[in-house]
């Protein structure tokens, strides 16, 4: 807050950044301290100063550092000025749930012709190149290469690196593993590089799902009805989930050698009615959690890295059922943390009519039973 009454606010995002970092670097206050948290810093304090409203809510603790990071995204993407529409619908949400809320937010205003126009000066500017990481204190220097294009495909090479790296894991025992035997997660998405790079990896993208194995979609496209049967400048672009706004060609590409489903969601996102070109009970339940979750509901991971949880435990006393009612998108900590701390996870709207997640104490119907002590 005081670097943001310091800085001030010139009308100008760009400048008011650069006065903030200014601040934040004078008289030794950076030192000590990463280039990316002053720039962090100073992007907080420029959209604090540009946005009274904001300011209020953060020094009443309605809003955190990682919500200002949220709500000043959608400024940078849009008139530069954070809107007040966007203020009342994350007020009072934790960072992850905002998140999600400036997500979709941001997502519902993009138009095809945008995200058209977008995606063709992504693809014209796209490359790899080859840099060098200088070493710091015990790092070594490490040579770099960066594939740089459009962030839907990106995003999808991630998910595919990521999906080989967690079954790579997997096969190899996992946690049962000894703990020196552990590679870091960073680790593991090189060797998976290195192997998708040398011809050695496992299946192709098109056939790979989350997990691995080809068992859940690794790319869902979100796209209204009325924009699908609509034409011209006016209609909404379709949204890749994780990722964002996608453009016709790359939504085009995908049908082409996907994998179809069409889901149809009711106002408040829950899945309706399901069709799929082959029918697979599980996976069709997956994907219409994916399209409702779009992701963990606790902490905004990426849908490829979560699991389907049971929210009364169907073997319980109060017997949950495998429906969607009773099913939720989580990824593997907060899965464990659930179960761990015997919580039970609840779907209600907020003060800004957000449908939102949060947990409780769980009861004793809605607990499993322990397990079985193993015995030698």
């Amino acid at each position: 807050m005081a670097v943001a009454r310091l800085a001030g606010s010139s009308g100008d995002a760009r400048s008011d950044r650069r006065r903030a970092r200014a601040y934040l670097s004078a008289g030794g206050a950076g030192r000590g301290r990463s280039g990316r948290s002053v720039n962090r810093d100073a992007h907080r304090a420029a959209a604090l100063a540009s946005n009274p409203r904001l300011a209020e809510q953060a020094a009443g603790g309605g809003v955190s550092g990682d919500g200002i990071d949220a709500v000043s995204k959608a400024a940078d993407e849009s008139t530069g000025e954070i809107p007040a529409d966007l203020l009342e619908l994350v007020g009072g949400l934790d960072p992850d749930q905002s998140a999600h809320v400036v997500e979709q937010y941001l997502s519902e205003r993009v138009s095809a012709a945008d995200a058209n126009a977008k995606y063709a000066a992504q693809m014209a500017a796209r490359r790899v190149r080859r840099y060098a990481v200088p070493a710091c204190g015990a790092d070594p220097g490490l040579a770099g290469l960066g594939i740089e294009g459009p962030d839907a495909i990106i995003d999808q090479l991630w998910a595919m690196l990521s999906n080989d790296a967690d079954s790579a894991y997997h096969n190899a025992g996992g946690r049962d593993r000894a703990g020196c035997e552990h590679a870091q997660l960073d680790h593991r998405r090189f060797d998976a590089a290195l192997q998708r790079l040398r011809g050695a990896g496992g299946l192709d993208v098109s056939e790979r799902g989350s997990g691995g194995g080809g068992s859940r979609p690794s790319v869902v496209i979100t796209l209204g009805i009325d924009d699908l049967a609509g034409h011209g400048s006016g209609r909404r672009a379709a949204t890749q989930i994780g990722s964002g706004p996608v453009s016709d060609q790359l939504v085009a590409e995908l049908a082409a050698s996907g994998d179809l489903s069409a889901v149809i969601v009711g106002l408040d996102g829950r899945p309706l009615w399901l069709g799929r070109s082959r029918r697979h009970g599980s996976v069709a339940q997956h994907l219409a959690l994916v399209v409702r979750d779009r992701g963990c509901v606790l902490c905004g991971a990426a849908f490829q890295r979560c699991q389907a949880h049971h929210i009364i435990p169907w073997n319980a006393p109060a017997k949950g059922r495998t429906d969607l009612d009773n099913l939720a998108l989580l990824c593997g900590a907060c899965h464990r943390r659930v179960h761990d701390g015997r919580e039970t996870l609840v779907r209600e709207r907020s003060a800004s009519g957000n449908f939102v997640w949060t947990t409780r104490p769980a009861t004793e119907s809605e607990l499993p039973p322990p397990k079985p002590i193993q015995r030698e």
